[in-house]
């Protein structure tokens, strides 16, 4: 059997092609980004290479394949989204018909263009339960009271964003808004808020209590740790069964080192 995956770039499709590989299945890759990773070559013959605008191909592909599950997994620029010169005619003909353009509306109806054709869309996590993490308090370092009011206060205002459609993210102290993400991602919006404070901030990360998770889990890893060092960001939080932890081992001792807090509420 074989599963498809649409890889945007990033660490995630890799994982998900040898966990996938793992149980037996066989994968079928399509990229669409420039930055794919190219360690996916290694796990399949049945490797192309489109735009994301390139609907009719990325369907035309899978179905002569005989592909009837796949994953979307991976970062994709929102530039490429947003580019209507990059998109073919069932692309723009799917454009033409939505209310609200956002990112996550434009892949929805392209997985229901999918499945009309007897292609499913699968859920991220049903290869990755690796990567979600166990509730609690992740790190060496406990959260002070300070941080766990910024936390409550943080997770509950990320939900709130988040079910508006705007992002996921958001960065607080003392129990102030720093910082709320936008189009912009996770780690700009964390740099942002962080200007606006001496360090110690805390950054929560939440989804949509209908979040569509075939086209995107909330994930943090090493890099995440990195954007926090540098902005001297003491704590962060995420879902539990609702986020993604990449490299754990580097992603915790790295955390650890500095000093930073990573509970799973």
């Amino acid at each position: 059997m074989k599963i498809g995956i649409i890889a945007g770039s990033g660490k995630l499709p890799v994982i998900l092609a040898k966990e996938i590989i793992d149980t037996g299945k066989n994968v079928f890759i399509v990229s669409i980004s420039k930055n794919v990773d190219e360690s996916l070559k290694t796990f399949t013959s049945d490797f192309y290479q489109f735009g994301v605008g390139q609907v009719n191909k990325i369907i035309g592909t899978f179905l002569d394949a005989d592909v009837k599950e796949l994953a979307i997994i991976g970062k994709v620029a929102k530039n490429e989204l947003f580019n209507p010169l990059r998109f073919d005619t069932k692309a723009l003909k799917i454009l033409s018909k939505l209310k609200y353009k956002s990112d996550s509306a434009i892949f929805s109806a392209i997985a229901d263009e999918m499945e009309l054709n007897g292609i499913k869309l699968i859920d991220q996590r049903q290869y990755l339960n690796i990567l979600l993490p166990e509730k609690g308090v992740l790190t060496k370092h406990k959260p002070s009271k300070s941080q766990l009011h910024d936390i409550e206060y943080g997770m509950d205002l990320a939900k709130k964003v988040s079910e508006l459609g705007i992002g996921q993210t958001v960065v607080v102290k003392d129990q102030i808004i720093l910082a709320v993400e936008a189009i912009e991602g996770t780690d700009e919006a964390i740099q942002r808020g962080a200007n606006l404070c001496k360090g110690n901030a805390v950054v929560a990360k939440a989804s949509k209590s209908d979040q569509d998770f075939r086209f995107d889990v909330p994930t943090i890893g090493p890099d995440t740790i990195d954007v926090l060092i540098k902005t001297k960001t003491s704590a962060i939080a995420i879902e539990h069964k609702r986020a993604f932890l990449i490299d754990r081992e580097t992603t915790l001792s790295k955390a650890n080192e500095a000093k930073i807090v990573i509970v799973v509420v």
